[in-house]
């Protein structure tokens, strides 16, 4: 395989896959928002993006 053909470098794949377990995260924190624990954090997001 030549140089420039290589695929994205292991930080380029360890950010993705972060970033990957961290929208999986917040959706599944999203989906039990009707709990206590989860809606707190759910408000807490809202209120640093300006939304209520």
């Amino acid at each position: 395989m030549a140089q420039g053909e290589q695929g994205p470098s292991k930080l380029a794949r360890l950010v993705l896959v972060l970033l990957g377990l961290s929208f999986l995260g917040a959706a599944w924190v999203w989906s039990h928002r009707s709990e206590p624990w989860a809606g707190k954090m759910v408000d807490r997001a809202r209120e640093s993006v300006g939304r209520r």
